[in-house]
């Protein structure tokens, strides 16, 4: 029973339509509306010819960056999870784009080579990498679509 319709009287025969939508209607289309948004903007960047653009590094990624590597991507709310990891919530942190890597600084620091992500796949608001062997990892970060077009991106620069 809806919470409006608590107080409807069970006897009475009117068809009442609650007009209340909710907040999880409300959350529901607010996910809806930042999916398509971002599945937009990555569809932009999957079609986007020429070298990934860099951004400016900042000072927790700049010490751990190799000659040559380059940022070109960052989200500063991020939730790292490993199958059968110690914890069932993820590790928040920073995930960082270079031109080689992604590279995770926060609770747990890890780093993967682009070269290693075997396949991306997406599942709601969550980037899904397999890595070689059966390994894997999520990443529940803002505009995913995005991050994955920027990731294949930089993969093709890096085999070129």
């Amino acid at each position: 029973m809806h919470l409006a319709e608590r107080d409807r009287d069970p006897s009475s025969t009117a068809v009442e339509i609650s007009t209340e939508e909710g907040p999880a209607l409300r959350d529901a289309a607010a996910a809806a509306h930042r999916a398509a948004a971002d599945e937009a903007e990555a569809t932009l960047a999957r079609y986007h010819d020429g070298p990934l653009p860099a951004v400016e590094p900042d000072d927790r990624i700049v010490v751990h960056l190799t000659p040559g590597e380059s940022v070109h991507d960052l989200r500063t709310r991020a939730i790292l999870r490993t199958p059968g990891g110690e914890s069932a919530l993820g590790y928040g942190g920073s995930v960082y784009l270079t031109s080689r890597r992604l590279v995770h600084l926060g609770q747990v620091n890890v780093t993967v080579r682009l070269t290693d992500i075997v396949e991306t796949s997406l599942a709601g608001e969550r980037l899904l990498l397999t890595l070689p062997e059966g390994e894997g990892m999520t990443l529940d970060i803002d505009r995913p679509r995005v991050f994955r077009a920027q990731m294949a991106a930089a993969l093709r620069e890096l085999r070129r």
